[in-house]
């Protein structure tokens, strides 16, 4: 349930990938909506990938607060590698028709907070991808397209270029014991007329898309194999095994919650305070990688009868002093992956500490605290003063192969790779 696996994701195409810091494909616009997730069937961890060749579905579900049924639809739309939009028609690479409505749902029950479950599998009878590429999905309201409740961002993928990868150790030895390299090969013989000028590659590590590394060029080029084994290319900080927190039972206290108050309306959970863990040994143990899985420890179904709970967080720095020139975020799936408002701690100076409130359905998380520059010159996956960095660390990196073929009018993607930090040992 916990094993822990690697994605390493390569983007390619004409475009670089710089307009992503402003444009989230990952949003929220509805102030009801809770725990959106996408992910392929029964892998509740796994980057949210298709193929059009073995078509398995994702699954789309999330909570809506509110205490009557709404009319939900979904749309889907291609985009470029940079997530901007392409100049086609939904006919161009969609079958099917692009406003269906969510027609499953259900209601919460036991729990104290009321909510709708709603849930659906794309692709399906109605509506399925002819492209491969970046796509966006759209949930809106009552038909109006205008109405958006979130968005989420998937890929969908084509096989026609194998993805040899590994995670090595850098050569150099300031960065080797504290970075991870990412080195591949691409096979491109199915692809003809293949001109390497129409290709770029890019590499997620632990779905932070706010961190992807884009590279244009191959380091070699040996007949149809394309390699990718810089030193310069494609080091990403280890970190440190996620920190995690259980509250798949809201009756009892976990080993990280220092209170649980049940008399309040609403369960009021208190994290036992985390420090900076810079300083302390590694040691290795089964992470969530960022990820958090819906589930309790009661045998109740988790759709629709987890319960919520007001999870409060706090930071403690050293000496109580906030970071100058900083900002600290709580980072993870459960601030969406993302480096926004949502995300930021706020340091209280009268208590000498960091806080931050989520709302959480039961279930078990994992997370990471991150540090960002105010000025936005931030440092990539900066855990140096928060967590440490640890060449061990077990890391997921996921591989996409983007490709602008001659004459194309969107970058598809040909390929798609896995890889885990520790298959190597």
């Amino acid at each position: 349930m916990f094993k822990r696996y690697l994605s390493v994701a390569i983007l390619i195409g004409l475009h670089a990938v710089k307009g992503l810091g402003q444009f989230n494909p990952d949003s929220i616009y509805q102030t009801s909506i809770h725990t959106v997730l996408i992910h392929p069937v029964n892998k509740p961890l796994a980057i949210p990938v298709i193929s059009l060749n073995e078509p398995t579905p994702l699954e789309i579900c999330f909570d809506d607060f509110k205490a009557d049924y709404q009319d939900y639809y979904y749309s889907v739309e291609l985009r470029n590698a940079d997530w901007t939009a392409v100049n086609l028609s939904a006919f161009d690479y969609l079958q099917g028709f692009n406003q269906n409505k969510i027609n499953k749902f259900s209601v919460s029950s036991i729990a104290t907070q009321s909510y709708f479950h709603y849930q659906f599998n794309f692709p399906n009878a109605q509506l399925k991808p002819t492209q491969s590429g970046n796509y966006i999905l759209k949930v809106f309201k009552n038909g109006n397209t205008n109405e958006i409740v979130f968005t989420r961002r998937f890929f969908v993928t084509e096989n026609q270029v194998s993805v040899a990868a590994s995670v090595q150790e850098p050569f150099d030895g300031q960065i080797s014991k504290t970075h991870q390299k990412i080195q591949f090969v691409l096979d491109v013989k199915k692809i003809p007329f293949f001109q390497t000028d129409q290709i770029s590659t890019a590499v997620i590590q632990n779905y932070r898309y706010n961190d992807l590394i884009t590279i244009a060029a191959p380091s070699f080029i040996r007949g149809n194999l394309l390699e990718y084994n810089s030193e310069d290319q494609f080091i990403f900080p280890a970190g440190k095994e996620a920190r995690w927190l259980d509250i798949q039972n809201l009756r009892l206290r976990s080993d990280r919650i220092a209170d649980l108050n049940s008399k309040e309306k609403r369960t009021i959970v208190s994290v036992k305070p985390d420090l900076s863990r810079a300083s302390t040994a590694y040691y290795t143990f089964n992470d969530l990688n960022g990820g958090f899985m819906i589930s309790n420890t009661e045998s109740l179904q988790s759709e629709n009868q987890n319960d919520y709970a007001q999870v409060n967080f706090t930071y403690m720095p050293k000496d109580r002093i906030p970071f100058m020139g900083q900002k600290l975020y709580l980072f993870g799936a459960l601030t969406n992956n993302s480096i926004n408002k949502e995300a930021e701690m706020i340091f209280d100076p009268a208590l000498g500490y960091y806080k931050k409130s989520l709302l959480l359905k039961q279930g078990y998380y994992s997370y990471n605290y991150i540090l960002r520059d105010k000025e936005g010159a931030n440092s990539l996956n900066d855990f140096t003063e928060t967590e440490g960095n640890h060449w061990e660390t077990e890391n997921n990196y996921s591989i996409l192969v983007y490709y602008r073929p001659p004459g194309a009018r969107h970058d598809h993607i040909i390929g798609f790779g896995a890889v885990n930090s520790r298959q190597n040992w």
